[in-house]
């Protein structure tokens, strides 16, 4: 009877070894799978990176949510943040950052992001991944606009070189049209009632030495510096007529394609300017457009600042799967991911030290002009309630230029706004 007990009591014990064994080998082929949500992908970029970053890692499926441009994708990534299965990781907006961490959406990574990483990343691309000295997220695309100028119609004109100071970029411009070197304006901008708006108002108001808020959140540009930054966007249009009034309609791929058309001397553009204004099937300005630094307000003050519109990825504080989560991350927007999407696809890289690399500096034509007025930037104003500001600062921004309001005016109209939203959202 012992015996049998015995040998019963062995084969149980041989049954769930095996069972044991089994069940851990099953575990161990099964994937964490991650969920993200994106624009479209017309040229594939993104899902090779998704199959790329599956080789690399094969225990992990990435599953990708693509939806339409435009506010629908925040919609979805909010709502999911509600549910109980969010998006695993996402790409944030700089100005987006302060929001989602107030609202317990996105992960704090501080001690994720090593002292290495902390100190290659460029400041102003960390600084847009931030939040109250704490990290959000790993830059990714960290771009801004670029000034840039037609060289040879400036040549034919009679200059040298680029403006400096906002009266010399009049005095160009003029000159430009009175000789009939462009269409008819020699600029013209992004100033639709949209986000674009408040890109250049930014880098413009920054460039007359204004801000938006102080280190308290409190709005501040209706400040004197304000004023005389609007003042002289409306004056381009209507005194100097040097900016076409269309601008008011216009969003970035209008003046951008102005610029490739040639009927413009002057724009501030996203991303990597000289790589479609050299293109001969998208441009007929081929090797005539170079990058300078962002006029200012007088010489001393020079160069001025540009906007920047650095975005990152992050993870959800809710995410099942914050470890592998970090895995893409770090494979996205980390060093060796940063310079294989700045060499194959163009994409703005975060890293200061690739900015000094042969094979991504031969990849991107005027980066080293584009690097010195990167050293000039501001972002957006960071603040919780960032999308009901830029809102009603966009409303305010038009009726100053539509001349429905002075300038003083509509920025006090803005700021009074402003308050009472924050006050609401506190």
């Amino acid at each position: 009877m012992i015996k049998k007990c015995v040998h019963i009591g062995v084969m149980v014990l041989v049954l769930t070894g095996l069972l044991f064994g089994i069940s851990n080998s099953a575990l161990a082929q099964e994937k964490v799978t991650l969920r993200t949500i994106g624009g479209p992908d017309p040229h594939g970029y993104e899902a090779a990176e998704d199959n790329l970053f599956e080789k690399v890692s094969p225990w992990i499926k990435v599953e990708r949510t693509t939806v339409p441009y435009g506010r629908e994708q925040r919609l979805k990534l909010i709502a999911s943040f509600r549910s109980a299965r969010p998006y695993d990781m996402y790409i944030i907006d700089c100005v987006e950052v302060s929001e989602y961490a107030n609202a317990g959406w996105a992960l704090d990574v501080t001690e994720r992001v090593t002292p290495e990483m902390k100190e290659g990343i460029l400041p102003f691309a960390a600084d847009g991944m931030m939040y109250q000295g704490r990290w959000y997220g790993l830059p990714w695309i960290s771009e801004w606009k670029s000034f840039v100028y037609n060289a040879r119609m400036l040549k034919e004109a009679g200059f040298t070189g680029p403006p400096k100071t906002w009266d010399e970029f009049v005095e160009q411009s003029k000159r430009l049209q009175a000789a009939g070197i462009v269409e008819r304006y020699a600029t013209a901008w992004s100033w639709a009632q949209k986000e674009c708006l408040i890109c250049d108002s930014v880098a413009i108001m920054a460039s007359f030495g204004g801000q938006f808020f102080d280190e308290d959140l409190n709005p501040v540009f209706n400040s004197q510096a304000g004023a005389e930054a609007l003042q002289w966007m409306i004056d381009s249009m209507y005194k100097h007529k040097i900016s076409d009034q269309a601008s008011l309609t216009f969003t970035e791929s209008d003046v951008d394609a102005l610029m490739e058309g040639g009927k413009i001397a002057f724009e501030l553009r996203w991303g990597l300017p000289l790589v479609i204004l050299n293109d001969p099937k998208a441009s007929k300005v081929v090797d005539e457009c170079k990058i300078g630094l962002f006029p200012a307000k007088t010489l001393a003050t020079y160069p001025g600042y540009t906007v920047s519109g650095p975005m990152g990825w992050s993870i959800a504080l809710d995410s099942p799967h914050k470890n592998e989560a970090w895995e893409y991350v770090e494979f996205r927007a980390g060093f060796v991911g940063a310079k294989r999407n700045a060499i194959k696809y163009g994409v703005f890289p975060g890293w200061i030290s690739l900015y000094e690399d042969p094979s991504v500096t031969d990849a991107i034509p005027g980066l080293d002009v584009m690097l010195e007025s990167g050293k000039q930037v501001v972002n957006r104003p960071r603040v919780p309630w960032y999308y009901k500001f830029s809102d009603a600062l966009q409303l305010e921004l038009h009726k100053a230029m539509t001349r429905a309001k002075s300038p003083e005016n509509a920025l006090d109209d803005a700021v009074t706004e402003t308050l009472k939203i924050k006050r609401e959202a506190e």
